[in-house]
């Protein structure tokens, strides 16, 4: 279960049962389970599409550098009657069909109906080529016939170029037409479950204290922020043979909810994945891109065991889809195998990570820059060897920036003092790490989430996390 501060948390509101209310809280569980389960759904079809279609980029730039190099062997050749140059790229090159097969295939997949036609005219003229051009010429490359042989290759080249560039641009087009869609729905599905959870709180203010309008007011702010926290959280569960942490804490006065994000799932019985991440921002607007980034991540993971290659492709489907420029989101993705006691992460310029391993305190450094700063950005896988009772430490920036009242931060290096001497539980690691940097501070000055993960000899008991009420939550 998640512990969350509520030193700046309104004060509550409490509803006497009744059968509507207890109709409408059914009602509004299941739309906020089904509102993630429909965005996980639209995010990993566009993720999928999006992959499609750069592989088919992929596909078609191998074909036109296929076509490329056996061109420039031949010429080589032809000039120097050198057959080095053709040692590497001989015409006739099986790999061209094989790549253009691929090809057609991925178009087919990706609905371009006349692309898979283009790729078939750029076989032929490859053939054309191979056959009228390229063999004759390497047969006899003195022959009288053989500048018109040249004449005709160049022909045929610029016809297969045209090709190419009308494939190119039919999935230009179709990359920003997924892009588009990805959006709508992401936006009308945020939309109708937030309406539709507005609605259920509506009615619950109505039914609990319709007659007074500043407690009404004060409730329906509650219900409603508490409806959103749930909508943009995904339970999650404890990883096998691990003893998991949690803590999460909103400056957010007007709402409990913030670009801060943890979470936790079993990809098998033997291996899951555990996530924290740092949107930009604060408020509603930071949670709708951390919404977004928690959905993504376990879409993109669900058919894969490498991070780096989880946050790339992330990386590069929020590029995509976020327009601000600004936005960014600072990110850790883990792994842990039960049977290897292996962690493997991944590190979108996550800085306060660590491993305690009885009282020495090890650094887990970045291994890429963070989200939403360039498209084409490279990840690195680490792995980290565990032993049991070893204590994987995450946090926000919330915990190291957070300041005493002279303006010094918290720091790194007292939070390695913190971790060095705290207990082995990972709760209660979490919630002291919460308490010291409210004490420190003297209250939350910004969004902040931990997760701590304990190697233990046997699995425990599977339970799911999930913020609490309130009005009942614990430091």
């Amino acid at each position: 279960m998640v512990r969350q501060s509520s030193a700046k948390a309104p004060p509550p509101v409490r509803f006497w049962a009744s059968p509507p209310i207890v109709l409408l809280v059914f009602a509004f569980l299941a739309t906020a389970i089904a509102g993630p389960l429909i965005g996980i759904r639209l995010l990993d079809a566009a993720s999928n599409a999006q992959v499609r279609l750069a592989d088919a980029r992929v596909d078609l730039d191998a074909l036109l550098r296929t076509q490329l190099a056996e061109e420039t062997g031949v010429r080589g050749y032809i000039a120097t009657r050198d057959p080095q140059f053709l040692e590497a790229d001989k015409p006739p090159d099986p790999d061209f069909d094989r790549i253009a097969l691929e090809l057609e295939g991925q178009l087919r997949q990706a609905n371009l109906t006349h692309g898979p036609e283009v790729v078939e005219d750029m076989r032929a003229l490859h053939l054309q080529w191979e056959q009228s051009v390229a063999l004759p010429l390497m047969r006899d490359p003195g022959s009288r016939d053989a500048y018109v042989q040249q004449a005709q290759g160049k022909f045929l080249t610029d016809a297969m170029s045209r090709d190419g560039a009308q494939v190119r641009g039919a999935l230009t087009a179709e990359g920003a037409s997924v892009r588009q869609t990805l959006a709508r729905r992401i936006n009308a599905t945020f939309a109708i479950s937030a309406g539709t959870v507005t609605l259920f709180a509506i009615l619950a203010l109505w039914y609990a204290i319709g007659r007074t309008n500043a407690i009404s007011r004060l409730a329906r702010e509650q219900s409603l922020v508490d409806a959103l926290q749930r909508t943009l959280r995904v339970s999650g569960q404890h990883l096998a043979r691990t003893q998991m942490g949690f803590a999460y804490a909103s400056a957010t006065r007007e709402a409990l909810v913030g670009g801060d994000l943890l979470d936790a799932w079993r990809a098998t019985e033997d291996r899951g994945w555990f996530l924290i991440a740092d949107a930009s921002g604060k408020g509603i607007e930071a949670a709708r891109h951390a919404a977004f980034a928690q959905y993504a991540i376990r879409a993109l993971a669900a058919d894969n065991d490498d991070p780096a290659d989880v946050l790339e492709r992330f990386n590069r489907l929020f590029m995509d889809t976020i327009e601000d420029p600004h936005v960014f989101i600072v990110m850790f993705l883990g792994s842990f195998e039960a049977s290897t006691q292996t962690l493997s992460y991944a590190s979108a310029g996550h800085a306060t990570a660590y491993v305690r391993r009885g009282s020495i305190v090890e650094d887990l450094p970045p291994t890429g820059m963070i989200v939403g700063v360039e498209r084409d950005a490279d990840y690195e896988t680490h792995s980290v060897p565990l032993g049991v009772g070893d204590v994987v430490l995450l946090a926000t920036d919330g915990l190291s920036e957070a300041r005493a009242p002279s303006g010094e931060q918290l720091g790194e290096e007292r939070i390695i003092a913190l971790l060095r001497e705290a207990p082995a539980d990972a709760q209660a690691l979490c919630d002291l790490l919460v308490i010291s940097a409210d004490d420190y501070s003297g209250g939350v000055q910004d969004d902040l989430a931990i997760v701590a993960l304990r190697v233990v000899q046997h699995d425990g008991i599977d339970t799911a996390f999930d913020a609490i009420d309130p009005a009942t939550a614990s430091i």
